[in-house]
């Protein structure tokens, strides 16, 4: 008798957790204590991957990288290997389950807010070494994985030193690299900035890479770097890095302390940032404009434009988001990025017909250009279009997008959904 369709869908949810490699043999049943009794037992490092079921590097380093042989042996011979997947859902399996309490505190202890996070736990229970994010190439991860079975070039191994007071030029350079390999980069920032503090020549062409990578506040050494010396840094950087990162301290600095009350920002893995603080409803733009002028005085404009649709967006104030967007399309060149994604905001959280017509207007911009080809802005002209009710033009639209990206599974389930009628946002 063949098994059911039914019995082998439920096999291959029930074993995913603990299929999950097919080439680094993770421990399966075991809990959190028991892999570290085991390690200090067997005298091995503990190698933790910390994952999400929606993360799609996760999946792409399961495919990819964790199935090689020269992976496998590497992280068979060397470390107790364990896979704890950091969100619920509701097909989780018995051992998931299992480790729910586990994760969680894992991830409260080790502050882990981006997925993948890869954490190396030394015999003794210890982190001496992390890693966040995934990587395309399985000789440049084995090469950040393998610093952490050496106590010279452990990551935490050395900030516990630079916390201590060392400070060498070659010790922190080292840092700053071990940094970005590990993409911790608010501390990057805080050991570059330690770097340039000791340089005699901030304009040679490392020290302004180091300025752009290490400027976040308007107190750090290379802020009159960015503002005063344009011509240098962007040979080296490029104007529209220069210009985002001061857009960024403005916005930080001076914007968003009078538009929230006790406006906070948050910086979580990966990159993505969250403001947080009640909105100020009664905000005066000229006070910060003349604030602006002083401290930004070519580029006090340009960062209004920004932050005023990011205000109203909060306020959930369509109209006046609208108006404040419809100041982007004006000009030689309008940032079709940041109007992209305006006109998805709209798509997502606007329900009135008025605005998502406006929004429709920006696609249309943005797509009669050299940017008629880009399925990102494609796709949101398709999904404004949908949610607009030209349903039909919508499935064309996404058809197109999908010559250009064929195998993108979310592209594909939107116009599955878009042709079965279903809501897509």
């Amino acid at each position: 008798m063949k098994p059911s369709l039914f019995f082998l869908l439920f096999f291959f949810t029930f074993n995913l957790k603990a299929q999950k490699h097919t080439g680094v043999n993770f421990e399966n049943g075991l809990s959190w204590m028991q892999i570290k009794e085991k390690a200090k037992k067997e005298n091995k490092y503990i190698f933790l991957d910390g994952y999400t079921t929606w993360c799609v590097p996760c999946k792409q380093m399961d495919t990819n990288i964790f199935p090689q042989q020269k992976v496998a042996d590497f992280f068979n011979q060397n470390f107790i290997n364990v896979a704890v997947q950091f969100d619920v859902t509701k097909n989780d399996g018995k051992n998931t389950r299992a480790w729910y309490e586990d994760a969680k505190a894992i991830s409260k202890t080790y502050k882990i807010d981006s997925y993948p996070t890869y954490l190396f736990f030394n015999p003794q229970g210890i982190l001496v070494h992390s890693i966040k994010g995934g990587d395309v190439d399985a000789d440049s991860f084995l090469m950040k994985a393998k610093k952490a079975l050496d106590p010279k070039s452990q990551y935490l191994n050395l900030k516990r030193q630079y916390t201590e007071g060392k400070r060498d030029t070659a010790f922190i350079l080292m840092l700053i690299n071990s940094a970005s390999e590990v993409r911790d980069d608010q501390s990057k920032a805080e050991y570059i900035n330690a770097y340039l503090a000791v340089q005699k020549n901030l304009l040679t062409k490392q020290n302004l890479k180091f300025v752009a990578q290490g400027t976040t506040k308007s107190s750090d050494i290379g802020f009159n770097i960015l503002l005063n010396y344009p011509k240098q840094i962007d040979s080296v950087v490029g104007k529209g890095d220069r210009i985002r990162i001061l857009n960024t301290i403005a916005f930080d600095e001076i914007i968003l302390p009078r538009i929230r009350i006790d406006g906070k920002k948050t910086v979580y893995g990966g990159g993505m940032v969250v403001y947080s603080g009640e909105m100020n409803k009664d905000v005066d733009w000229t006070v910060i404009k003349q604030e602006l002028d002083l401290k930004y005085p070519y580029l006090s404009d340009e960062i209004i434009l920004k932050a005023k649709p990011e205000y109203y967006r909060a306020l959930n104030d369509w109209e006046r988001f609208c108006q404040s967007v419809s100041l982007h399309t004006i000009g030689k060149e309008p940032n079709v990025a940041a109007i992209n994604r305006y006109a998805n905001e709209v798509f997502l959280f606007c329900d009135d017909l008025k605005y998502i017509t406006e929004a429709i207007k920006w696609s249309k911009l943005i797509l009669s250009n050299e940017n008629s080809k880009n399925s990102m802005y494609l796709a949101t002209y398709s999904h404004l279009l949908y949610k607009f009710g030209q349903k039909d033009l919508a499935i064309n639209i996404m058809q197109e997008v999908l010559k250009l990206e064929p195998n993108n599974d979310r592209f594909i389930g939107e116009l599955r959904k878009m042709k079965m009628g279903e809501m897509i946002w």
